[in-house]
Formats: C-alpha cells, structure tokens, sequence
C-alpha cells in the first residue's frame, strides 16, 4: 500500500511539472504559412521586415502580431497599419497592411540673403524625403525664424506655403528685414547694485565693433532678467521683480533694452535655530556659522554657514553628516520685535538649521588606485589624515587640494568605502596627469624684450630611478620630483637654467633643490652676466609654514661700460664674487598657489651675503586676496592687496641694489625706471631702501580665460631708509591664458602716473605675451 501511494505522488508530480511546458507550445497553435507586406511605396519590404517579429514557421502568436503593428506605427512612416490573417492549408497567412503618410517631394527657401541656404536647411527637423506633416512643416518655420533672431535679424519674418503643403511641397518665404543692434542698455529702479556691476553680469550687449556685435535677443534678455533677479534675491530680495522692455528707433534698426527693476525689502535674520543636533548645542554651532540676528539673509552666507555646520561634523568624524536649511518669514503687519523697533519697515525672517549627524566612523585602511605612473608614498606623504584616526572630511578636502597643487594628477577624489560599523577605508582614487613639456615658443615683455624659449620640464621626476633589470614601471619617473631644463635666447636678455627639486626628501617634510645658471642682460649703460649655482633646503611646518635656507655661489662679470656710466657702475667693473646664504619664513593660506581667490600670503626673508662685497638684505611681502562676489555663472571677482618693504644693511653693489617699476611693482613706470640716478645720463643706480603698496582688482570678461584688471600701484625706491618721494599710478589691463602648453599666461596693462618725479622713465603699456611653436 505504501509503494502505490509513493508511486502516485511521483506520478502526480511529473503531471504538475509538465503543465508549464504544455502552455509554453500549445498543440493548438497553428504554423505561420507566410508573412507579407502591402501598401508600401517609399519603405521597402526589407526595411518593414526588419520591424516584425512574426516569421514563417513560427507559431502564430496574436500578441506578437499586435506588438509588430505597434513598432511599425512608432516609425512615424504610416497614417495606420493593419494586420490582415488569411486561412490557408498550410495554416495562417498574416499580412501587414499599410498607409504610407505623404512624403516630402521638395523643400524650397526664397528670400534669404543673409544666411545661405545650406545654413539654414541644416536648422529644418526634416529633408527631401521624410514623411510630411503640417506640424514638423510649421516647426520648421519656427526654427528658421528661430536662426535669424540669432543672428539679429529681430523683425525676419517667415511664411510657409499652405498651398504648396497639398502637393507634398514646403516652401519658405523669407523677409529678413534689418540687424537690430542694441545701442544702449539702462537699469531702471536699481539702488544696491551699480550700473557697472549689473552690466558685467549680463549676457546682452551693446554693439562695440569689432568686439561684439550688440544684437537683440530674447533668449538672453530672459536669461538677463534671471541672472538680475538671482542676484537679488541672493542679496536678500526676495521680493524683487525685474522685467525688461525694448525701444526702437524709427527705423528699426537700433534699440535702447531697459530692465525695470523692482528690488523691494531686503530681509534681516530675526532669529536662528537648530533642529537634529544632539553631538553639540545649539549655542556650540550658532558659534560655527555667520548668520545671526540681525545679519542680512545672503546666499553667499546661507551657504558658507551649511559648509561650516557639516565641516563642523566632519571635523570629528561624521562623514555622512548634513545640514539643509529652511526659512519662516515675519508677518510684517505684527509687531516687530524689540530688536528691530527703530527699523523702518522691517523685513524679517527665521532661519532653521536642520541637521543629519549619521554615524561617527574612523579610518581604517588607505587605499591607493589609479597611480600607475606616481609611487604610492608619494601620493601618501600629501595626505592630512591616517589610519586609526577620526575620519576628518576637512583633512580630506585639503588632501585633495594639496594632491590636486602638485600638478602631477588631472583629478583626484577621495571616497569612503566598506562595511564595518564605525569603521571606514578611505579609497584615493587619482588620474594620472600629463607631467612632460618640451615647448618651443618665444615671448615679448617689456621688461626683457624678445625672448625665445626653449625649455623641458618633467614634474614627475626621479633621479635615482635608473632602468635595472627586473624594474617595473617607467624609469625616471614617478617621485615627484621637478627637473626644469630651459635656454632663453633674446635681445636684451639671454638666460639658461637647470632646476632640480625634491619637495619631501626621504618622504619627510623637508626639501632640497639645485639650481644652475647664467644670465646675460644688457642694462642702460653696461652689460651684466651672472652665472653660479643655488642650493636650497626647506621645512613645510604645520598650519602652511615654511622655511628654507638657501645658499649661493655667484659670478657677476659687468663689461661693455659706458664711458659716462656712473661711478657706481664703473667701480664694479670686471668681475665680482658673491656668496649668499639666505633665510626664508613664510606662510600661504591661499585657497590655490596657482589663482588664489580667497587668503593671504606672508614671506619674510634675510640674505647676508660676502665675498668681493659685505652686506645684508631684509624683505618683507604680504598679499591677500578677496573674493567680492560671484555671478551667476559662478566666476569670481577678486580684489587683491599686496604690501612689500626691503632694506640693504652695508654696501651693496650696484647689481643688487632695489628698483621699481613695471609689471610686479609700480606699473606706468619703465622696468627700473624708479630708483636713485647718477653719471651723465642720469641713469639708474638702485637704493637701499624699497617700499610697495597695491591694489587690485580683476573680473572675468570671457569664461576664466580673459579677465579684465582694474590696479592702484604706488611706490618708490631710496638710497638710505626712509621716504623722500613716493609714486602713484592707476590703470587697467587684460589677464588671459592660453590653455595649452602650460598653460602659458599673458597680460597687457595700461598704467598712468598720478605722482611721479622728474627723473623717472614712464612706460604708459607693461606687456607680456608669449607664443608656443
């Protein structure tokens, strides 16, 4: 009895596993005798078969047809399509029956002179050929419309032949009537921001020839009217209204664009809170951010304080930490509080933080991928965080900036990755960077005149990475080392160098570089050759200090003198021997050591020197750098201030004397066209003392490649400490890059003295540019 019931189980279960496989073919489906198509004129069969599924042989299947009918519509080719089954003894025929939608037989554009006509066939969604519709047809129409107002043709007008459309025609007329210029552009309403600033902003312009063409066009007064009201609103506007109108000269052809300007209230923080936060107080991170009763609600300041609450997290190990804010406005009919009595017309919100602390985790393993140049301890010796400590996304950021500044990487990130609780690896992923240059150029200044350039730099180097058998990787590469060979041919100026420098010296911070070199220049009344051999051994310190000492060995030979060359010129004729040895402390809290916006930079420097002279040198220089405001595209405006001082202590020789002027000094004043005079002509001799204060301020003109320099230079140059007389020079200049070979940086300042002394050369252009062959 137990066997009969084991064998009906067994029977029981092979039934139920072959239902599944009886319903996947059915006996009942028939064999598709053929498929076919009908009703197709411009698509050939082929091109419709290539859509069925369906196939002879097949078994017909209902919604396989259904789903052939459907792609066949989706081409866009049919008015409709239909599947025809006809019975046949060798089982069902199927049949996709079409309706071919008209094609268009020829498209035709009169009237235009302007634009060709190849142009503007390239603007149409169709061509000769395709199937026709009367909507693709109008938004044709459209789109040539659309081109001619790119090109200022503001009143063009377009028509289609209707008649023309019967006959599968599209014919265009074209009346393209006047180039509308934009002659002037007013703001109307605006009290917080300047016309100048509100003019750099936007992207319409007026017609300056042979710079911009000034063409009216609404796409970019909409997005004017955007970018004006962003900026508002980031000040604290947020109520500002900005529209814009067009006024035409009678003939058409010139406009007047206004932007109307409604700024409104700008709103003050009434008070500040925090929601989430159970790692600090709600007093501890009030302390963290600048947002406060009282501040005004700015975007720029909404974000830095979002930026310091999760840094303040992340400082400490909260990785995953994040802070989103939200903002409830003040009746402003109520009683305003007590605060803000005096406030006419007060506009006042609250601020709440909502804060995401997450997990704290700490640093398990670092890992390098990526690097298949760069040695991995390399990479390590640039990273501010360990294994076993808290994880500290700050350290992370200055990590990859610091990685990114060394120039040997096209990108860098650094993700946390793993599962163990509390624990983290840090995953260093980078991109191998181009490190090798040879360039071929040449360059104009107006400090060294012509000069050729033919130079080679590997930022990469490695001079104990001979090729051994057995090695792996590229030889000679891969320490980050810097070895810079470069010879500087010119008219006034003939220079060659070689640069070797080893930024961590056995991967402790501590450096050592080597320099060799010679340089002959011909100054106004002699010729100076210099030429000697520069060591210089450093300690990067903590908090971005950094000192060196840096000692030299010096051959300066001064021929060619003038017969009424001054005495002091003529007393160091022949040559000379200097040895220097010169202390270094500074400090760079930049945000880049390349194009810093934000931060400041101290050095501090004395140099004794001794040899066929004795004497000693104190500088000092400090520059800080402002980011004042920020478009809408985000490029940055930058004000800058520099100070520097120096003093000679003993009896310098004439070649290493202070001067001042031109491009990194007192620009509207030639290259040593600031300093003491002797001899005949009056020519320069150099002081003891200098003394140098600027401003600065630069703002994008063309993307990051061109921006524009407004400057205040003041200055001067004395034979004994002290100020006897002082200069004073404004202007404006160009700063643009050409991003390939370097890139290699050029700028053209126009400096105008306002304070000068009679004696003093004046240069009205500082220039320099430079060219890659």
């Amino acid at each position: 009895m137990r066997q009969l019931h084991i064998i009906c189980m067994i029977m029981a279960a092979i039934a139920c596993w072959s239902l599944p496989l009886a319903a996947q073919t059915p006996p009942s489906a028939p064999t598709v005798a053929e498929v076919s198509v009908e009703g197709n004129v411009h698509m050939s069969e082929s091109a419709m078969m290539s859509y069925i599924r369906t196939r002879t042989g097949d078994f017909y299947d209902e919604s396989v047809v259904q789903a052939d009918v459907q792609r066949l519509l989706t081409t866009g080719r049919f008015e409709s399509v239909d599947a025809r089954l006809t019975d046949t003894p060798q089982g069902p025929s199927v049949t996709f029956v079409v309706v071919e939608k008209p094609v268009i037989n020829r498209i035709e554009i009169r009237g235009n002179k302007a634009i060709k006509e190849g142009v503007l066939l390239k603007e149409l969604p169709f061509a000769t050929g395709s199937a026709f519709s009367p909507q693709s047809a109008r938004l044709g129409r459209d789109a040539l419309l659309n081109k001619y107002r790119q090109e200022g043709y503001y009143f063009a007008e377009v028509t289609l032949d209707e008649a023309a459309l019967q006959r599968g025609e599209v014919i265009y007329e074209i009346n393209e009537g006047h180039i509308v210029r934009t002659r002037h552009i007013d703001f109307r309403g605006n009290e917080h921001f300047a016309d100048i600033r509100l003019r750099f902003s936007i992207s319409s312009g007026v017609r300056i020839w042979p710079f911009t063409k000034g063409q009216l066009d609404d796409d970019k007064i909409e997005q004017d009217i955007q970018t004006i009201r962003t900026m508002y609103i980031d000040e604290g506007f947020l109520e500002a209204q900005v529209s814009a109108q067009k006024e035409f000269t009678e003939d058409k052809r010139n406009a007047r664009l206004v932007f109307n300007i409604e700024e409104g209230p700008r709103f003050r923080v009434n008070q500040v809170s925090f929601v989430g936060n159970t790692v600090f107080s709600s007093d501890e991170l009030a302390g963290r951010i600048t947002l406060g009763q009282g501040e005004y609600y700015t975007a720029l300041a909404l974000r830095r304080d979002l930026e310091r609450l999760q840094d303040t997290y992340g400082e400490i190990g909260f990785i995953n930490a994040s802070a989103t804010s939200s903002r409830t406005f003040l009746d402003p009919s109520a009683q305003a509080p007590q605060w803000a009595a005096d406030a006419k017309d007060p506009a006042l919100l609250n601020v709440t933080f909502d804060i995401q602390e997450g997990q704290q985790y700490r640093v398990g393993q670092v890992l390098i991928r990526g690097n298949s140049v760069t040695y991995d301890r390399v990479i390590r010796r640039e990273l501010r965080f360990h294994p076993e400590q808290l994880y500290n996304t700050v350290a992370v950021k200055e990590s990859r900036r610091s990685l990114l500044e060394s120039r040997l990487f096209e990108d860098v990130t650094i993700v946390p990755v793993g599962q163990e609780p509390g624990v983290r690896d840090a995953l260093v992923n980078v991109r191998e960077g181009q490190t090798a240059e040879f360039i071929i150029g040449a360059g104009i200044s107006s400090r060294d005149g012509l000069v050729g350039n033919i130079s080679f730099a590997q930022r990469n180097f490695d001079l104990f990475g001979w090729p051994k058998p057995g090695r792996t990787g590229p030889a000679m590469r891969g320490a980050g080392q810097t070895l810079r060979v470069t010879a500087e041919p010119g008219v006034e100026l003939m220079r060659s160098t070689i640069d070797w420098y080893e930024p961590y010296i056995f991967d402790q911070p501590y450096s050592l570089g080597v320099r060799g070199f010679i340089v002959t220049r011909e100054r106004e009344s002699y010729d100076e050759t210099r030429f000697g051999p520069v060591v210089s051994v450093g300690h990067t310190f903590k908090n971005r200090w950094y000192g060196e000492l840096a000692g030299r060995l010096e051959g300066v030979d001064i021929s060619d003198v003038d017969s009424n060359a001054p005495r002091d010129v003529r007393d160091v004729k022949g040559s000379n021997f200097l040895a220097g040895l010169k202390a270094t402390i500074a400090r760079n809290r930049t945000d880049s050591r390349w194009a810093p916006s934000t931060g400041d930079s101290l050095r501090l420097s004395y140099e004794q020197v001794t040899g066929d002279f004795d004497f000693g040198v104190a500088t000092a220089d400090y520059q800080v750098y402002y980011t004042v405001w920020m478009d809408a595209l985000d490029r940055k405006h930058i004000v800058s201030l520099r100070g520097s001082a120096g003093n000679i202590f003993g009896d310098a020789p004439v070649f290493e004397r202070f001067y001042g002027g031109g491009l990194g000094s007192v620009r509207g004043f030639k290259y040593r066209g600031i300093s003491p005079r002797g001899g005949i002509d009056e020519d320069p001799i150099g002081g003891d003392f200098m003394l140098f204060a600027g401003a600065e301020y630069t703002f994008p003109l063309i993307a990051e490649v061109v921006r524009g320099v407004v400057f205040l230079d003041s200055g001067t140059v004395e034979t004994d400490f002290g100020v006897n007389s002082y200069r004073v020079a404004a202007g404006f200049g160009l700063r643009w890059v050409i991003p390939f070979f370097g890139p290699i940086p050029m700028s053209l300042d126009f400096g105008f003295p306002l304070s000068k002394e009679s004696e003093d050369d004046r240069q009205i252009v500082s220039f320099s540019l430079g060219w890659v062959f």
